[in-house]
């Protein structure tokens, strides 16, 4: 068998260094909240014998036809156990073929990581390359001190429209043509005041009258990175409120900025733990979701909906939203359930893929159409579903089959005024669907100037000019 080889492959990654997911396959059963990325005084490191006990761990059919590479992101906790994270799997067979869990978390303890002295929790990145019935390892080392800038643009996954076809033209924006602090962007919202808010990996930027204003770790009391005290904290989601008050999720903390002053709401003073995404209902609640449940915030005061006081089949919350008829709707890893009337009802109809997915971002149209983003990893039943008023399901479905099931959608957009329907898929870039023609645009950055295949949240301005965050600048529509 081919000898491990220890090469510092340099990557950038752009979420905070603490407990990240660092590729598109997640995985269940890993229950710690807290590690760090690579770190250690000494690194974590795999016992002399992995090579030998993963060959016998794989199945030997499948390792004997297996070609290709697969990345995974293993957690080492100070005790040596390894538990897989995360994983990108470019070979000829499927991840949940090869049970890719059972392969690494089922070997010897490692060395664990040690800083000062003590073990520490963090997790470590490698490369297998498959072929002919063997494999090589490589490590890849992650550089998090010698970065002057972030971006990712990436090979799409699949090929966009023809050029011709395309209807749309994008203005990008990005540190080397603009006041753009950072290329790496996750977070854009358009404000009450029709002001641009867009969050990037070292800080936030407000456009007003086209006048940029930064705001960072030097001069809110928003926290730096603890790797380097001269960059601030990735930025992963912004919302803003009816009082127009702008809310961040930065790092693993929330931020609520007035106009005049910085809040930061933490584990501390708040119940949120681990926020992962933020929503504002027409009652102008904040809701943060979680691995521990939905926190809600009225303006004074906290509550919390999780396992233990609403009956939900899983704290790990994938997304919420509130109807018009004051309906919560949540979804969780282990399912989909609504609360009306204090009563929680677990989505589980044969017939609806509410069933079958899980909800991961939701939409009420003027109608009063419900629209729905359902997540499942390379699940055929991902993707944009609409829930008319009749009771009608409806699937805004794409040629390709796979469009959906093995490109996660991290956002999407109705535009009411047009009949378009936007989306952002990480691993190819930007879709726009024609409700009234029934007819896709998949814009690339290889048929058009949007700058990478990692796309996430999008807005709308007042002048209608689309804006959409992504890891190689920020794009608005001409």
């Amino acid at each position: 068998m081919k000898k491990i080889l220890l090469i510092a492959l340099v990557i950038f990654f752009g979420d905070s260094l603490y407990s990240q997911n660092l590729y598109p396959e997640k995985y269940e059963g890993c229950h710690l909240s807290n590690f760090c990325l690579d770190c250690g005084d000494t690194k974590a490191n795999p016992p002399k014998s992995i090579l030998d006990e993963l060959k016998e761990n794989f199945d030997k059919k499948i390792i004997s036809e297996l070609k290709g590479t697969i990345e995974v992101q293993i957690l080492i906790d100070e005790n040596g156990k390894p538990c897989l994270l995360s994983s990108i799997n470019k070979t000829n067979i499927p991840s949940k073929k090869l049970n890719l869990p059972k392969v690494f978390n089922n070997v010897s303890a490692w060395k664990p990581a040690i800083s000062k002295n003590k073990p520490q929790n963090s997790s470590v990145s490698f490369v297998f390359e498959f072929n002919d019935g063997d494999f090589s390892m490589r490590r890849r080392i992650l550089d998090f001190k010698n970065q002057t800038n972030m971006k990712s643009v990436g090979t799409p996954a699949v090929k966009g429209s023809d050029k011709d076809q395309l209807t749309k033209n994008w203005i990008v924006y990005k540190k080397q043509n603009s006041e753009l602090p950072w290329d790496m962007t996750r977070a854009v919202a358009n404000d009450l005041e029709n002001n641009i808010w867009i969050g990037t990996d070292n800080g936030i930027v407000e456009i007003q009258n086209n006048k940029w204003r930064h705001f960072n770790s030097e001069n809110t009391i928003i926290s730096p990175t603890p790797y380097d005290k001269s960059k601030t904290q990735s930025v992963r989601d912004i919302e803003i409120d009816k009082q127009n008050n702008k809310w961040f999720l930065i790092g693993w903390d929330a931020y609520k900025y007035d106009n005049n002053n910085w809040t930061k709401y933490d584990s501390i003073n708040s119940p949120i733990s681990w926020a992962r995404q933020l929503f504002v209902d027409h009652s102008n609640n904040v809701w943060f979701t979680s691995s521990k449940g939905v926190a809600k915030f009225d303006g004074k005061t906290w509550t919390k909906i999780d396992k233990q006081n609403s009956n939900l089949p899983s704290d790990k919350i994938s997304g919420v939203y509130v109807d018009n008829k004051n309906r919560i709707w949540i979804g969780t890893s282990e399912g989909n359930v609504i609360i009306e009337n204090g009563s929680t009802k677990l989505l589980d109809q044969k017939n609806s893929p509410l069933a079958k997915a899980f909800i991961s971002k939701m939409y009420e149209d003027k109608k009063g159409n419900l629209w729905f983003c359902l997540e499942k990893n390379k699940s055929s039943d991902a993707g944009i579903y609409r829930l008319d008023v009749s009771g009608k399901w409806t699937r805004i479905s794409h040629s390709d089959s796979k469009m959906f099931s093995e490109n996660t959608v991290n956002d999407f957009y109705l535009d009411e005024n047009n009949d378009f329907l936007w989306l952002t898929l990480n691993g190819v870039g930007v879709l726009k669907y024609d409700l009234n023609l029934k007819k896709w645009e998949i814009y690339t950055n290889e048929n058009s100037n949007v700058p990478s295949i990692h796309s996430t949240k999008i807005t709308k301005d007042k002048d209608g000019a689309i804006w959409i965050a992504t890891y190689a600048g920020v794009i608005k529509t001409e």
